[in-house]
């Protein structure tokens, strides 16, 4: 059975905030030196994985379905989750109670501050 179309559009936004989120979450472990943050990018980056590599195993390739190629059906939402999918949701969500529960918090005084901008006395001087 091929897929409806309004479940292409949702595959395909899932999958562009699933990266967009991904992307973010290793720019802000870089950026902010927290390790933490790298966990939820995993789990958000085999959601993508697991969504792009969905497949019909039995249409594909003829042969039944083994326990690895399961696709779990979403309750309410006309979408079916495969094994990687839900292995990044659950490595993702982990990640963030980590994030949530483990984060240091920096007094106000030991925090980064930007450079003061220069004055405009130093940029005419010629």
């Amino acid at each position: 059975m091929n897929p409806h179309w309004y479940q292409i559009v949702l595959a395909s936004i899932a999958v562009m905030v699933a990266c967009a989120v991904s992307a973010y979450c290793f720019w802000f472990a870089v950026r902010h030196r927290n390790a933490l943050f790298h966990i939820p990018g995993v789990g958000v980056a085999l959601v993508v994985v697991g969504l792009v590599g969905e497949r019909n195993v039995v249409a594909g390739t003829g042969r039944p379905a083994s326990i690895w190629d399961l696709s779990i059906k979403v309750p309410l939402i006309p979408l079916y989750l495969d094994v990687v999918t839900l292995a990044g949701l659950i490595i993702g969500l982990l990640g963030l109670s980590l994030i949530l529960f483990l984060e240091r918090v920096v007094p106000p005084e030991g925090r980064w501050t930007p450079p003061p901008e220069p004055g405009f006395d130093e940029d005419d001087s010629v």
